[in-house]
């Protein structure tokens, strides 16, 4: 029901797709970084979609460890192209949920209302990414540190993940701050763990095998990587719309 639904809003909601592709045009140097011989990576769509949530890391150097950012690779620019893309995200994530908030509430696309809720949830985004960002940046290198113990903290990094899945929901649909939209993610998925479980399995199927094409894809040429983008666009909007329907649901 909620996947149908997704379907019939992203037909409606098209922009938010050209949206999605043209952030990532704008990291296609990033992404053409990220293909290895063989990729496959098991995820749920988050706003805003991006190829970069399905593709592999860019490879490190043996031994050592990075924290992966749009624009690493252009050097001593890329903490200015850095900023400007974190900005421009904050923004476009804001208006980009709005609009699958006004889509479900019946709404048409509407540019003067994704500006509105662009406008209304920069900072909380932004805030919600300088936290996810430190969080990285101060527990991946114990990863290292453990070395055959890195498997447990692959495993609490996914379970934080799972117990966070409506943490961006909860912020626009209830217009609540970042902290407690963290929390009442947490105490939903709690409290409905199977339901949850059940309803993003096959949608973790469906990336996966979408993460494997979109490795090749993006490998044998840029024009199959804007192709690649642009069929996950449109997939990870629909699943944004079905997943915010979801919630709706369950938050009841």
């Amino acid at each position: 029901m909620h996947l149908n639904k997704g379907f019939s809003l992203t037909q409606k909601f098209l922009p938010l797709v050209f949206i999605a592709v043209l952030l990532d045009l704008l990291q296609l140097g990033d992404i053409m970084r990220r293909v290895q011989d063989f990729s496959i990576r098991f995820t749920v769509p988050t706003a805003i979609p991006s190829l970069t949530q399905i593709l592999s890391e860019p490879q490190q150097a043996a031994g050592g460890f990075n924290i992966n950012i749009p624009f690493g690779y252009l050097g001593g620019a890329a903490i200015f192209m850095f900023i400007i893309f974190l900005l421009l995200s904050s923004f476009l994530k804001g208006g980009f949920l709005g609009s699958v908030l006004s889509g479900l509430n019946g709404e048409s696309f509407n540019m003067d209302t994704f500006i509105r809720y662009g406008k209304d949830f920069f900072g909380r985004f932004l805030l919600q990414f300088l936290i996810i960002f430190l969080a990285m940046f101060v527990l991946i290198p114990f990863a290292f540190i453990l070395g055959p113990l890195a498997l447990l903290f692959l495993l609490v990094f996914l379970v934080l993940f799972f117990m966070l899945l409506f943490w961006d929901y909860v912020i626009v649909v209830e217009n609540t701050d970042v902290i407690q939209g963290a929390k009442k993610s947490w105490n939903l998925v709690s409290n409905n763990i199977g339901t949850v479980f059940g309803f993003i399995l096959p949608v973790v199927v469906v990336a996966a095998i979408f993460s494997i094409l979109a490795n090749f894809m993006v490998g044998a040429a840029p024009i199959l990587a804007v192709m690649a983008s642009i069929g996950y666009a449109y997939f990870g909007t629909v699943v944004i719309f079905a997943m915010m329907s979801f919630y709706h649901e369950i938050s009841k």
